[in-house]
């Protein structure tokens, strides 16, 4: 397995306005009192997988961003607090071969 991930801290309006209208399911309110994203990219195999163990970790929210190219490869977004979604990173990075 080799995902990407990249951690954001305190995410500007602007990145939340675009991810509410990729994301699938929607997520219109969600990111209320959020205090970090996690979005990783990879093989969807891997990514799919991925999405369970950050959600068994942590208490975070996950969803695919649509609209990514080429096909076999996808793109998911965590959200939570800064600590939740630091755990699901760590737990990624135990689980495979995670750059970030």
């Amino acid at each position: 397995m080799a995902i990407s991930a990249r951690l954001v801290v305190k995410p500007t309006k602007a990145l939340l306005e675009v991810l509410k209208v990729r994301l699938r399911p929607k997520a219109d309110n969600d990111f209320n009192g959020m205090g970090a994203l996690l979005l990783i990219q990879g093989p969807v195999v891997d990514v799919l997988a991925a999405i369970d163990v950050g959600t068994k970790a942590s208490n975070v929210k996950a969803a695919e961003i649509v609209g990514n190219c080429p096909q076999q490869l996808n793109t998911v977004v965590f959200w939570g607090s800064v600590s939740e979604v630091k755990q699901v990173l760590s737990a990624l990075k135990e689980w495979g071969e995670v750059k970030s």
